[in-house]
């Protein structure tokens, strides 16, 4: 075989899964099957999956232990649903007036930087809380939510420990 079609087969057989989880991705947020949806989500999950070399993989594969499918799919139905919850409470303490903007850090006990990015990400998704800042190298975040006044840490960590850290440890990573 010549050394292009191996290097184009690998290159192929490397990306085709991020690929598809993209366009998965794509199709649930969209939520329309058309000519210029299809178009456009072929067009931007190859050139997001084209993006990620050298940071979700590099020529020798991927950078990170990936996660399994059963827990992609698990977290993906928890977080919409706590999506939902979230934005019906969030509307309630924002109309009862007695919640307040609380700032504060939480030091993560999951060490992959895809991971804690996941994470993050998931907690400015859901209303009420947003991600200031996430430093990958000290396993922390910086959130800010809605809280009641005189609310301890932990009792503010502890829906995002329950809620997002514990679906993501090591238990669905893939080694």
């Amino acid at each position: 075989m010549k050394p292009f079609m191996k290097s184009t087969l690998r290159f192929i057989r490397l990306r085709y899964k991020l690929f598809l989880v993209l366009l998965v991705f794509w199709f649930l947020l969209m939520w329309e099957i058309s000519l210029q949806s299809v178009l456009a989500g072929l067009f931007i999950c190859g050139v997001v999956t084209m993006m990620t070399h050298n940071v979700l993989y590099d020529d020798k594969g991927y950078v990170y232990h990936s996660v399994k499918i059963r827990t992609i799919v698990v977290y993906v139905v928890f977080l919409f649903v706590e999506i939902y919850k979230a934005s019906f409470v969030y509307v309630y303490n924002l109309l009862a007036h007695h919640y307040e903007p609380v700032v504060f850090d939480i030091e993560l006990d999951v060490e992959d930087a895809v991971l804690i990015g996941i994470i993050s990400n998931s907690i400015t998704l859901t209303p009420g809380t947003i991600t200031i800042d996430t430093d990958t190298e000290k396993h922390t975040i910086t959130v800010m939510t809605i809280a009641p006044p005189g609310a301890t840490a932990e009792e503010l960590e502890k829906p995002i420990r329950e809620k997002f850290e514990r679906l993501l440890k090591q238990k669905g990573v893939r080694q």
